[in-house]
């Protein structure tokens, strides 16, 4: 079948370098190998706390997948710089979390690391080679998600994050078969996908959730983005996905591999389009959507996109954020409605390998998420900004996981015994998260045994995630709560009148504790007020929060410590 042309090597990629990297990179790592696909326990989530709307953000997509309070991270970071140099995004992005994912025990599951709103989206590492010439096209500046996850390219100051084929996990089809796999960060990737233990490069999966800096979306745009897409998983959804083809410069480096990518949707039982044209036109039915146009208005063209739709138009300012950019810009996808879009931060030329193939609905229609669609469908990530929800799963069809032994009791203690079933044939394991941190794994037919003795009296929510043992790795989940009573303490949060939040302009928390001790309010792993003797109350400034759904604890430290039920809040 056709593949991509050969482009002239730049000079700063010489033959074989990547057998060279692997053999640089195999000390870096994230740990013990896990179980790959894509769910809220494999994703980290930076949030700006210098931000009103990056907490906003983050707040409704926390909500909406059920991501533990235990995979968030707070950053302070200047809201307004949509641009830092490669220095920047290593001490004060990267590096951070990192640290904080290996503090917490969360190297063995993280497979996404993902961004709120008002972080910068483009970084420069021109800084990093200053002794560098680099060729028209490989300039080293590139987006804040293909810098993540080149994570290994990007903390050793490897040039070759910069050439197009720094993707190992990219999938092309061998023999007119698309191979789609689950991602993991954990593992290392040959060229072709091929996952090792040892040898090969690791990444990250990442995007943003979204842009609020000039052309951009509110954040009224990005939240009900997130939402509608988060209706969008497991629904197989009846739309079809469209190819514009035409003789223009932003459709010909591509359009020759339309035809084995409808071939291979219908397979998947996907219905797909190739038209003639720069944009589809009064098309109410669009799924997915690969173009080519300087400028579009879907409101215009008579256009709808369904949720869970996935989009990309190959153009050199998509995703060029600065309102005097020209060409239309990927928030006009997110604000009608898409769940993923993606463009590029700095000028690509046409070169394919810098955009994703045909083969990313392809992978979606397999049951990929979003995430796992786009990077395995592009073989130079640098310059792709990808916005939206990474976990969206349109095509998935998650197992049904059951408890067998499970009862819903007023407090547990002693040794809590789990047995987990599904109704998938094909898990190849469960394993069970508490507070979000994965603790044991186990085979079909094997117990889980939970001593609460070794953890904190009172509420604890529970997780028992099953992976099936498909190329896909798909995964379902059961998410119930407990509390731990094997002492006589507690400790509980509650609030007088959530009404007047807005009003006042902060939360006042009232604390009650059997212990004398110190008493901290947490909030997605970050302590807000403490009250010093146990019995008390707190004001906490709506402005550490931002808007939406919020959940408090009151944890008191200490063996075996105590934990409050979550206050849940709704800040307008």
């Amino acid at each position: 079948m056709q593949r991509y042309p050969e482009k002239p090597k730049p000079r700063n990629c010489r033959p074989g370098i990547l057998s060279v990297l692997c053999a640089v990179l195999m000390g870096i790592s994230l740990t013990a190998t896990c179980p790959a696909g894509g769910g809220p326990e494999n994703v980290f989530l930076l949030v700006n706390s210098s931000s009103q709307d990056s907490m906003t953000v983050a707040n409704h997509y926390l909500h909406l997948r059920k991501i533990p309070a235990s995979n968030v991270l707070y950053l302070e970071f200047d809201a307004k710089k949509w641009m830092v140099f490669g220095h920047t995004f290593r001490k004060q992005i990267l590096y951070p979390a990192l640290e904080e994912i290996d503090r917490r025990g969360l190297s063995g599951q993280i497979n996404y690391l993902i961004y709120s709103c008002d972080f910068p989206w483009k970084i420069d590492f021109v800084r990093d080679f200053p002794d560098e010439k680099f060729t028209t096209g490989y300039q080293p500046r590139g987006s804040i998600t293909g810098s993540t996850y080149l994570w290994a390219f990007a903390k050793e100051k490897r040039k070759e994050m910069f050439g197009l084929n720094s993707n190992n996990y990219f999938s092309m089809p061998r023999n007119n078969v698309t191979v789609s796999r689950g991602f993991s960060a954990q593992s290392r990737w040959l060229p072709g996908g091929q996952r090792t233990a040892t040898k090969g490069i690791p990444y990250l999966l990442s995007t943003m959730l979204g842009v609020t800096y000039g052309r951009g979306n509110t954040v009224k745009e990005i939240v009900r983005c997130l939402e509608v897409a988060s209706t969008a998983d497991a629904t197989h959804p009846r739309g079809t996905v469209y190819f514009a083809k035409h003789k223009g410069p932003r459709s010909t480096p591509r359009h020759k591999l339309y035809p084995e990518a409808v071939r291979e949707l219908g397979l998947a039982g996907v219905k797909s389009k190739v038209l003639d044209g720069r944009f589809p036109k009064d098309a109410k039915d669009i799924i997915g959507l690969t173009t080519g146009t300087t400028s579009f208005s879907i409101k215009n063209s008579g256009c709808r996109l369904l949720p869970g739709s996935l989009c990309d138009n190959l153009t050199s300012l998509g995703g060029i954020f600065k309102t005097d950019a020209g060409q239309t810009c990927i928030s006009e996808f997110i604000r009608n409605g898409a769940a993923g879009a993606c463009g590029t931060v700095h000028e690509p030329l046409n070169y394919p390998q810098k955009f994703p193939s045909p083969f990313l609905h392809v992978h979606y229609a397999h049951g990929c998420s979003l995430a796992e669609s786009f990077y395995q469908s592009l073989y130079a990530p640098f310059q792709q900004l990808i916005v939206g929800d990474p976990l969206c799963q349109p095509w998935a069809t998650p197992p049904e996981v059951k408890v067998l032994d499970f009862t819903k009791k007023t407090f547990v203690s002693g040794t809590l015994t789990l047995t987990p079933t599904s109704s998938s044939k094909a898990i190849r394991s469960f394993e069970l998260f508490v507070d979000g941190v994965r603790s044991k794994r186990c085979r079909p037919g094997k117990k889980f045994s939970l001593d609460t003795t070794e953890i904190a009296d009172g509420y604890h929510e529970l997780r028992i995630v099953a992976t099936e043992g498909t190329p896909i790795e798909t995964q379902g989940r059961w998410i119930e709560s407990i509390l731990v009573k094997n002492g006589r303490d507690a400790v509980q949060l509650s609030i007088e009148n959530q009404t007047q939040i807005a009003r006042d302009g902060y939360v006042k928390v009232k604390v009650f504790s059997t212990q004398k001790n110190s008493v901290a309010i947490m909030h997605n792993g970050r302590k807000l007020a403490e009250t010093p003797l146990g019995n008390g109350q707190s004001k906490i400034a709506i402005d550490q929060l931002g808007a939406g759904p919020i959940v408090l604890h009151a944890v008191i430290e200490g063996k075996p410590g105590l934990v409050s039920k979550p206050l849940r809040l709704k800040i307008p």
